[in-house]
């Protein structure tokens, strides 16, 4: 019984994943943001090296102008750079995330950044993920 309401909840979490077909997102109203990928894994980065950066991109899939208005990242270690210009129906983007690795704990690292931006979506979250080591 419970194998039977996991994969019921499984299936259920895939039709809220599963992408929109282009008829759908003909009929949805406003902007869109829609990111290529939303993780990055640095694998081992030195703490006495060089800082790592990552470039997300994305395209507004929507029927109105985007703008990205802010990038709020969880710790000081990391910097988000973006253009607030509007980027218009079917153009792309991108939001590049520096990672000062000096700053980075020894061990596991795993740091989100919130984008909040003029999205039907709402917010969405980036992840950058490592080993730090000395």
């Amino acid at each position: 019984m419970k194998s039977i309401k996991f994969l019921l909840f499984l299936l259920g979490c895939a039709m809220v994943v599963l992408p929109l077909s282009a008829e759908e997102r003909r009929e949805r109203k406003g902007a869109h943001i829609s990111f290529e990928r939303n993780e990055c894994d640095f694998g081992v980065i030195s703490r006495k090296g060089e800082d790592k950066s990552c470039v997300f991109r994305f395209v507004n899939d929507g029927t109105e102008p985007l703008v990205v208005l802010s990038a709020t990242t969880s710790c000081s270690c990391l910097k988000a750079e973006f253009s607030r210009k509007p980027i218009g129906v079917g153009e792309s983007g991108e939001i590049r995330l520096l990672l000062e690795s000096k700053k980075v704990d020894k061990g596991l690292f795993h740091r989100v950044v919130q984008i909040r931006s003029t999205s039907t979506s709402g917010t969405e979250i980036l992840t950058i993920k490592g080993i730090s080591k000395d």
